[in-house]
């Protein structure tokens, strides 16, 4: 593997209870890009010390959302809600966006939060 053998575990950190799911529609898409995120993105990348992983996960969702990348963004928000982040601390990533990306970006971002805040339950 990379730096580390733990890119499997960060990455279903990372990606929450699909996390299989959404490796195996990698692998069946092509095997060498599910490799390439265990190994390189999540065995090297985020192996990192400089960060912690909940600071890799604000990276990521704020990256994902800027690019108007709504599936992966999803499932991010989902890892961040099922590893503890509150709705409340994610929906202040998402008004954040406003001044550096954009209003339709940060719409966009803070319908998606919605959406998995209901899925999760979260905002209940």
């Amino acid at each position: 593997m990379g730096a580390d053998d733990r890119g499997p575990e960060r990455r279903g950190r990372a990606q929450g209870r699909k996390a299989d799911r959404l490796q195996a529609a990698l692998g069946e898409l092509d095997p060498t890009l599910a490799r390439w995120a265990d190994d390189h993105i999540f065995g090297d990348v985020w192996a990192e010390d400089a960060l912690g992983f909940d600071d890799r996960m604000l990276v990521a969702i704020t990256a994902l959302a800027t690019l108007g990348r709504r599936n992966q963004l999803r499932n991010y928000l989902h890892g961040a809600l099922q590893s503890g982040r509150t709705p409340e601390e994610l929906r202040e990533v998402m008004k954040m966006l406003t001044v550096y990306a954009g209003f339709p970006v940060a719409i966009e971002a803070m319908l998606e939060l919605d959406a998995a805040v209901k899925a999760s339950g979260a905002g209940s």
